[in-house]
């Protein structure tokens, strides 16, 4: 089996997109995961259990006559599932052989296509979800502005709470959008959507008050650049060249004082996490690991009835802090290129038609 052309984009995608945000050490950002050498010490674990159950997954539905489509459109975002593209680099230890997790690519491939409206895996940086209609209707909303400045108070506090309740893969809780066309001016839109703000069954997170928080950001003059994992690349300050911004919670615009007071909430949940994740050891930081890379299988896992967690399995292994010569094997030779990011090797952990070595 071959990987399909859109499988080969997504996987192009994902390569330039890694290397993009490497420092010259070769690592980015992981917080709060430096306790640990790197996130495949947590990473080699679970991955393969997550590959074998994402497999299992979509084949039931296609098995049982749904379309690709259909599968798509249990995923709300797409940020999600185009993360899943990073669990490939451990595949020479997956129970799967290479036809299937050549299938699975090309199935993440055709599930991640149907969300986007053009540049398919944001490859030239636009992450296009709404038609021209949507966004129209979006710019004519007014009496709702608030002032860049909150806006950008806002967005920080939003981007640590979800780094708090999700860690590396902050992007399960939020999909940055756009930019669109909003007008004759030349005004661009921005749109953040925050959302799973209950984070992993954690006590302190469970009564988070809003399902979804929404941001929408307009701006002139600057050049963005949004990755598939939702990272984005701007020309300017984003707040420089900002002129306008509205905030939505479950639906509802909010005023310049209900923005405040959400601030405020934050702020509460922000202290609460920053204490429970300060007491984490680098065993707890693995498990919390599997539960966020389960998480991406939820809306396959809801639909099908049963539950998303890792298995009680998993979680023991990972408890016991036990690798076997395969693992270890594997874990010594990502370590080895962990630091030593370049095309190369990035396509030689990440693009499934290649041999792993």
């Amino acid at each position: 089996m071959q990987l399909s052309s859109r499988a080969k984009l997504l996987v192009k995608s994902n390569c330039a997109a890694i290397l993009r945000v490497q420092d010259k050490g070769g690592s980015s950002g992981r917080w709060p995961m430096p306790v640990l050498k790197s996130t495949n010490e947590a990473s080699i674990y679970s991955e393969p259990v997550l590959a074998k159950t994402l497999y299992n997954h979509i084949n039931y539905f296609l098995s049982r006559g749904y379309s690709i489509k259909e599968v798509a459109d249990f995923f709300p975002y797409p940020s999600p599932v185009a993360r899943l593209m990073m669990i490939f680099r451990s595949r020479v230890i997956w129970d799967l052989n290479r036809n299937q997790y050549i299938q699975l690519a090309n199935w993440l491939a055709d599930i991640l296509f149907y969300h986007f409206k053009k540049d398919y895996f944001c490859y030239h940086g636009k992450n296009i979800l709404l038609s021209p209609d949507d966004v129209e209707k979006i710019s004519k909303i007014k009496h709702y502005y608030i002032d860049p400045a909150l806006m950008a108070k806002l967005d920080g506090k939003l981007w640590i709470y979800t780094e708090i309740i999700f860690s590396r893969w902050h992007n399960l809780a939020h999909e940055f959008h756009g930019p669109y066309s909003a007008g004759k001016t030349g005004q661009k839109l921005l749109i953040k959507e925050w959302h799973d703000l209950t984070g992993l069954d954690w006590k302190i997170f469970k009564d988070f008050p809003y399902k979804k928080i929404i941001c929408y950001e307009f701006y002139k003059n600057n050049k963005l650049f949004i990755d598939l994992h939702n990272r984005f690349l701007s020309k300017y300050p984003l707040i420089k060249t900002t002129n306008k911004c509205m905030v939505s919670t479950d639906g509802k615009f909010l005023t310049t004082q209900k923005v405040k007071q959400l601030i405020k909430q934050l702020d509460r949940y922000l202290s609460a996490g920053a204490k429970l994740l300060s007491g984490k050891t680098g065993k707890d930081l693995k498990l919390i690991n599997a539960m966020m890379e389960f998480y991406t299988t939820k809306p396959l896992a809801d639909a099908r009835g049963v539950s998303w967690h890792p298995p009680r399995t998993l979680l023991a292994k990972i408890s016991a802090e036990k690798l076997g010569k395969k693992e270890k094997k594997v874990l010594d030779r990502l370590r080895y290129y962990y630091p030593r990011f370049n095309q190369q090797n990035i396509r030689i952990q990440f693009d499934p038609s290649v041999k792993f070595r």
